[in-house]
């Protein structure tokens, strides 16, 4: 169940900062700043999480935050977003014991996350049909 609710506050924090990045006009640091954040005040106050699970949340979902900072040529809608959120949670869990310490590991995770993603694009060619026919026009 603790899974399933990193893998959500991946996405949280991933989708959450790129809508606010990019739809409400504020900015790829602006978004990931507010997703940062309200993780930080809601997640670990939440009254049925226990309070260590809330803090990993909190983690998780600002690492998903920096994720969203990824411009909206590379990733181009909320669906792309979803998925690298998925990648966020998914290596935040199984990071958890093995990535300890202190600086610039969030945002490893993040960057990390993003270029499996474009990397998946790439060589599956996913959303290059669309590219194509919009330059042919």
């Amino acid at each position: 169940m603790d899974n399933i609710a990193i893998l959500i506050a991946g996405i949280i924090g991933s989708v959450g900062s790129y809508w606010i990045s990019l739809y409400l006009n504020k900015g790829a640091t602006m978004g990931a700043a507010l997703m940062t954040l309200l993780s930080g005040l809601v997640f670990p106050n939440l009254p049925f999480i226990e309070p260590a699970l809330g803090a990993t949340l909190a983690v998780v979902s600002t690492t998903g935050a920096y994720a969203g900072m990824i411009s909206k040529k590379n990733v181009p809608n909320i669906v792309e977003m979803v998925v690298i959120g998925v990648f966020v949670g998914t290596i935040s869990i199984l990071a958890m014991t093995t990535y300890s310490g202190v600086g610039g590991k969030l945002g490893t995770m993040a960057a990390i996350s993003c270029l499996a993603w474009l990397g998946i694009k790439k060589v599956f060619k996913i959303g290059a049909v669309g590219k194509k026919e919009e330059e042919k026009a």
